[in-house]
């Protein structure tokens, strides 16, 4: 039997560079797809959401962040500056460590956010330390 492709959805959304191509398909346009899809899925279930902003998680949240308030009509902001001189937290060892290091991470540009309805695009699901200290 022939070895059946089962690729892995993680490469798309966050471990891929966003100028891969896997199985034929940009990572990048994928990419700017899910965020799409995100702002239809937003104005079929939340028609009148009141989104003032839409602001990425850096990094590899941003093409999608900025297709989805493309759609939606909303302005796309950078809201959080990251600290490139923190490893990637999921795969640090303990919980402690990785909600210090989190913190340690991004910074915000608070103008972003003082007064506003804010639409966060990010797609580091893996343990969801980041969002939980973000939030």
């Amino acid at each position: 039997p022939s070895p059946k492709l089962n690729p892995c959805v993680f490469e798309y959304v966050y471990f891929a560079r966003p100028d891969s191509v896997m199985d034929g398909v940009p990572v990048y346009e994928s990419r700017l797809r899910m965020g799409e899809k995100l702002a239809l899925k937003i104005m079929r279930e939340h028609p009148d959401h009141g989104i003032d902003v839409v602001v990425p998680i850096p990094d590899t949240s941003r093409a999608s962040a900025l297709q989805c308030a493309y759609t939606l009509g909303c302005p796309f902001r950078e809201g959080f500056i990251k600290n490139r001189y923190i490893a990637r937290t999921f795969i640090m060892p303990g919980q402690a460590s990785r909600r210090k290091n989190v913190r340690l991470k991004l910074n915000t540009i608070k103008n972003e956010f003082k007064g506003k309805n804010v639409l966060l695009v990010d797609d580091s699901i893996v343990r969801g330390t980041t969002s939980k200290e973000i939030v």
